[in-house]
């Protein structure tokens, strides 16, 4: 159990330094719109989470997979490539330019005014279907899975982890419930910071994800 805590920390570390959701729940935030779409934003991101990494959990269960020497070779070997590519595409963003999330970014921020509940629930789970964090969400349901865990022991990791990767959409959404006035301030501050550093923290978050990867797959031999 400890093992796999230490496993899907770092998975969750990284989750959570992604800018886009906290980009896009401090536009909501700070939105004439916020009342009314905070709160499904943050069941959608939450639900889509869980979601995703409960059915890669539940599908590396369903696998026949062996303890075998063999087949751990052969996995580890499939994720010292994989690792070696995240690190080699965290390399490439640090050197490109972050104009297709900026881009994506401003379509969401001119519809917001406009947007009904259901668009700002939709929105939440949308993200959980991204490149970056459909990779971070299977990678956690494949180190529940491999524990071989009774139903509620997964379901409350699955849910722990939910929690834990939504923690920058969660938190200030939770602050803003409870000081609206004191919650503006901090949120402009922090949405400064992440606009120019976005390029940073979203490299070292493709890294950070290699690294585990890499990590794990070095445990499996």
């Amino acid at each position: 159990m400890l093992s796999l805590v230490v496993g899907l920390l770092p998975l969750a570390l990284a989750g959570a330094m992604s800018t886009v959701p906290v980009s896009i729940t401090i536009m909501i935030l700070l939105s004439p719109n916020a009342h009314r779409g905070a709160l499904p934003f943050l069941i959608g991101t939450l639900s889509g989470a869980a979601v995703v990494v409960g059915l890669a959990a539940i599908g590396l269960q369903s696998l026949p997979v062996r303890n075998d020497k063999p087949q751990n070779v052969e996995l580890a070997a499939a994720g010292f490539v994989i690792a070696a590519v995240l690190v080699g595409y965290s390399v490439h963003l640090f050197r490109r330019q972050n104009t297709t999330d900026n881009l994506m970014l401003g379509r969401i921020k001119a519809q917001l005014d406009s947007a009904r509940p259901w668009k700002f629930l939709a929105l939440g789970l949308v993200l959980n279907l991204r490149p970056k964090a459909l990779l971070l969400s299977i990678t956690a349901g494949a180190l529940i899975g491999l524990q071989g865990l009774q139903l509620l022991a997964g379901s409350l990791f699955v849910l722990g982890y939910a929690l834990a990767l939504q923690t920058a959409v969660l938190v200030p959404i939770v602050l803003w419930l409870r000081r609206p006035e004191r919650a503006d301030v901090m949120l402009t501050a922090v949405d400064g910071w992440m606009q120019r550093n976005s390029k940073a923290i979203a490299a070292s978050t493709v890294l950070a994800i290699g690294l585990v990867i890499a990590g794990f797959s070095f445990s499996r031999l």
